[in-house]
Parts: structure tokens; C-alpha cells; sequence
């Protein structure tokens, strides 16, 4: 049980966007806990360091990580150099909101270490920008990225929200013909999801206000899928692209988060998963920041999880990727075949046409229907209890291959 990939949780943002449901609290309104946050998180990752392996990502997230000034960032990360040890070529990602950074902001990221920046862009059309709450503007977009690369950015990724409320095909391709345009290395594209708590979540519950037609958000994800091939993206996962080059611009955090590897997640509210034990930090902003000032952990929802669990996991995440489910790795890693574990569940989805076995790679993937109906396929990989199958009382699985 060793953790590789490392996620810091910043529960900070200038205001709440319209589709946003994360854990996160207006700047302004806690500064004081603010202040107090970033020694609370270097003792939560004190308390976990002799879990850790080599370090391949660290990912700072949010909330907006940079509403924070930028000394305090980069002093987090030198505390990480100074607690873990890092990979040689370690990804090391901020998430940027262009409101909240400029010239200088971004070169003192850069200078302490910071190699990859994803900028939540979200749109390129200011009215759209207003209507879901951001308070940055496409312009800001553009010099963000500018200021980026003259600080030495040259790993940039950009995320991109559809089916927002009036959106056409035509909005969706402006959006991403003018992300294009900047030549990030990565984009992110990703539904706007209402079933959640978010300001809008709310008004679609009360039915003020109506999600998308799905024939055309699935329009809008096929055009897009299209346009991102045809001006050199490879697709890797469902809502991830990265630029065709001999370095590989894929989200290493993501990756390893796809591929069940474990993780650690400090801060308010991030989640972390080693080997068959799985937690998330609760609690409120004072809870986290005085538990951990007093050297407690913070209180944790703890769950430990059973083998049908970690392998619908094992499809959900693995099914996201264009590569598909590699059966070995999961051979060797839990002793269970997901050919014979899930051997009745695949034969309609083969007969479907939503997946395909291949066996050159001896893999499981996702045809392209399988990819527009990817959440469909994979309420197929949950089991019911009385199907589950029990840990022996030393914690290994049994041998089902």
C-alpha cells in the first residue's frame, strides 16, 4: 500500500459558479481559516508520508487554488519536495482561474515548480461566461494563456463545459475552435451536469430551468470528437483530449486515478483510496483546520471495500479510457479475470455492439456507441449483494481466475 499520486484540495473560490456542486467556500467570507488552511494541510500530509512511494503527480485542485496568493502555493510545494520524494519528471498541475492571476502570478508558479496548468476556462463567449457565473472574460482566456507561456509554461490543458442552457452546435464549435486557437496541449470537455446541488441543480429540480435535449448533446459530443481529431487531439477518455506530439500530454493524475492506482487526498472534503480502504475527510472549514492545528486527523467517512466494489471500479474507470480495461494488469493486481467475473454481464453488451474484446492487446473497450452510451454500459458492472463475494479474513480476494 503506496500512494504515487498526491491531490491537494483548496475549498476556496472568489463566488460560487451556477453549475458548480464542490466543496467550496467564498474567499472573502474565511479569510482568517484561509490563512490558517495551508499549515493544516502540510500536517495532514505529515501524517501520511510513510505511506507515500515516489511521487508521479501532484495535483492542485479546487475550489480555485489560485484565489490563494502565489507564495503560499509555491510554499506548499517546496513542503512537498521536502516531505515525499518526487519522480525525476513528476506532473506537477495547478488549476487557474484566469479572474484570479496575471504575469507575475504565473511566473512565480512556474519558478517553484509547477509544470502543468489547467485553466477552467469553460467558455470563449462572454454572454455564456455571465450566464453560468464566471467572472473572468474570454479576452482573459487569451492573456492567461499568453502569460503562461511567457512564464514557461508548456504544458497547458483547458476545460471546456457543453450542453450549457441555450447552447447550439454552433456555440459549442466557437468554444472550441478558439481553444484550438491557443494550442494548449490538453483540453478537457465535459457535460454540464444538473442532477447535483449546485444553483442550478436547484432550479432544474424546481423545473425553472431545462437540461439540455440529449439528441443534441449527443450532437455536440460527436461534433466535437470530430473537430478535436481533425486539428491533431487524440482522444485518451471520454472528455479528455491531448495534442498528437512525441510527449505524452495526458493527465497523469487523471490516469492514475482511472487505473484504481492509489491515491492520497488532503484538504476539506478530498477523498483518498489505498489498496481496499477508502476515506473521505468531512467535517467543516473550522473542523478540518483545528483538528489538524490540535495534530488530529480530521473525522473521515471510512469505508472498506468489498471485491465487487473495487471491480465495478475497475471497469467504471478503466471503460472511460479510449485503451480500455487491460486484463494482466488487473490479473496480477487482484487475482480476478474480468472476462469470467463478468462473464454474464458482457454477453449483451458484446451483442450490443458497446464493447469489444481485443485480442491483440488482450484488453476490453468501449465501442464508439459504447462511448455515447457509456453510463449506460456501466450500470451493467454493478452487482447486488447476494452476488458479492466476501474478503477471506487475511484481506486478499479469493482467487477467482
Amino acid at each position: 500500500m503506496a500512494f504515487q499520486s498526491l491531490y491537494l484540495h483548496i475549498p476556496f473560490c472568489l463566488r460560487r459558479c451556477n453549475y458548480c456542486d464542490f466543496l467550496s467556500h467564498t474567499y472573502a467570507e474565511v479569510k482568517e481559516l484561509a490563512a490558517a488552511y495551508p499549515a493544516a494541510l502540510m500536517q495532514e500530509m505529515r501524517m501520511y508520508r510513510c505511506y507515500a512511494d515516489k511521487l508521479r503527480s501532484v495535483y492542485f485542485g479546487g475550489g480555485t487554488p489560485t484565489v490563494l496568493p502565489a507564495e503560499v502555493l509555491a510554499d506548499l510545494l517546496a513542503f512537498i519536495r521536502q516531505t515525499f520524494q518526487l519522480a525525476r519528471d513528476a506532473e506537477i498541475t495547478v488549476e487557474c482561474n484566469p479572474a484570479t492571476v496575471d504575469a507575475e502570478y504565473l511566473k512565480t508558479l512556474r519558478r517553484a515548480g509547477f509544470n502543468r496548468l489547467s485553466i477552467g476556462a469553460q467558455s470563449f463567449q462572454d454572454h455564456e461566461l455571465k450566464l453560468m457565473g464566471r467572472l473572468h472574460t474570454a479576452a482573459d482566456i487569451t492573456q492567461t494563456v499568453a502569460a503562461a507561456r511567457e512564464a514557461g509554461f508548456d504544458n497547458i490543458s483547458v476545460d471546456i463545459i457543453y450542453a450549457l442552457p441555450g447552447q447550439t452546435l454552433d456555440d459549442l464549435q466557437f468554444n472550441l475552435l478558439a481553444a484550438i486557437k491557443l494550442k494548449p496541449e490538453h483540453i478537457s470537455l465535459y457535460s454540464l451536469q444538473l442532477d447535483n446541488d449546485s444553483i442550478w441543480g436547484q432550479q432544474f429540480a424546481k423545473g425553472a430551468l431545462m437540461a439540455a435535449d440529449e439528441d443534441l448533446e449527443a450532437d455536440m459530443l460527436q461534433m466535437s470528437w470530430q473537430l478535436l481529431k481533425q486539428y491533431g487531439f487524440v482522444q485518451y477518455e471520454i472528455a479528455n483530449f491531448a495534442r498528437k506530439s512525441l510527449r505524452d500530454y495526458r493527465s497523469r493524475h487523471n490516469r492514475l486515478y482511472w487505473q484504481r492506482e492509489d491515491y492520497l487526498g488532503v484538504g476539506l472534503g478530498a477523498a483518498s483510496c489505498m489498496g481496499l480502504r477508502r476515506w473521505q475527510n468531512c467535517g467543516t472549514l473550522d473542523d478540518y483546520v483545528n483538528s489538524l492545528r490540535d495534530l488530529h486527523r480530521p473525522p473521515v467517512d471510512n469505508e472498506r471495500l468489498t471485491v465487487a466494489q473495487v471491480m465495478s471500479e475497475v471497469m467504471f474507470m478503466g471503460l472511460r479510457q479510449t485503451a480500455g480495461v487491460a486484463i494482466y494488469p488487473v490479473l496480477d493486481k487482484f487475482r480476478i479475470d474480468p472476462l469470467v467475473y463478468y462473464s454474464q454481464e458482457l454477453a449483451p453488451l458484446y451483442s450490443a455492439g458497446l464493447v469489444e474484446y481485443l485480442d491483440d492487446a488482450h484488453s476490453l473497450r468501449l465501442t464508439e456507441r459504447g462511448f455515447m452510451l457509456a453510463n449506460q454500459v456501466f450500470l451493467a458492472f454493478i452487482k447486488d449483494e447476494n452476488e458479492d463475494i466476501e474478503l477471506c479474513n487475511d484481506g486478499d480476494f479469493w482467487d477467482l481466475c
